[in-house]
């Protein structure tokens, strides 16, 4: 398996840089002040942390991994605060918002752990959005959702500087990974499958 070259990483990179500006950056810019977009953001921006994470890993199955590894070795370059709250984030607002309604409740000595989403006026100084960023208000962990955004769209520069000095192998096999086609055969001998996938379900084919 050849490994991807430099110019080749950087224009895969540069495709997930656009599509995350375009999806996630047309949501804020329609943001209104009402309580609204808070959820998509989030809901769009843990698939794409979990795409680059694997980059790193070399593993496309392994979502959390995936997801607290690129917080806790990309983002915390950006702030340093993301390594602190890498896991709690993944469990919470991850695999919440993406498998249930909302982010999961979490319990610490008999009293609820929360969260708040904010999203902040661009007009102020990024020192002053970041005091409302990963800050824990009581008992509630705040995120911006602008600098969320901001932090997961200018991480990819990072993370391509270190992709190509130490995990070039890992990107090549999980691009590979992800641009695979599906195919029947596989899907029905996944032993989870069976109970509710069947040959006829692909009748149409």
């Amino acid at each position: 398996m050849n490994n991807y070259n430099k110019a080749q990483i950087k224009s895969h990179l540069a495709l997930i840089k656009q599509s995350i500006k375009d999806d996630v950056g047309s949501v804020l810019s329609v943001y209104s002040g009402n309580m609204c977009g808070f959820f998509a953001i989030p809901r769009l921006l843990f698939p794409e942390i979990d795409g680059l994470g694997s980059f790193i890993t070399g593993d496309i199955k392994s979502n959390t991994e995936n997801i607290v590894t690129y917080f806790k070795l990309i983002l915390s370059k950006i702030d340093s605060r993301y390594e602190k709250f890498a896991v709690f984030m993944t469990f919470v607002y991850r695999h919440g918002l993406l498998h249930q309604h909302s982010p999961k409740k979490f319990k610490y000595k008999n009293k609820e752990v929360g969260w708040i989403f904010n999203i902040s006026h661009t007009n102020n100084p990024l020192e002053v959005q970041r005091e409302y960023h990963l800050v824990f208000r009581g008992d509630l962990l705040q995120i911006d959702m602008n600098l969320f955004y901001n932090d997961v769209f200018n991480s990819i520069d990072i993370l391509e500087k270190m992709i190509t000095i130490k995990y070039t192998n890992e990107f090549t096999k999980a691009v590979k990974d992800q641009t695979t086609a599906l195919n029947k055969t596989a899907i029905l001998k996944k032993k989870n499958y069976k109970k509710f996938i069947k040959k006829s379900d692909f009748n149409f084919l």
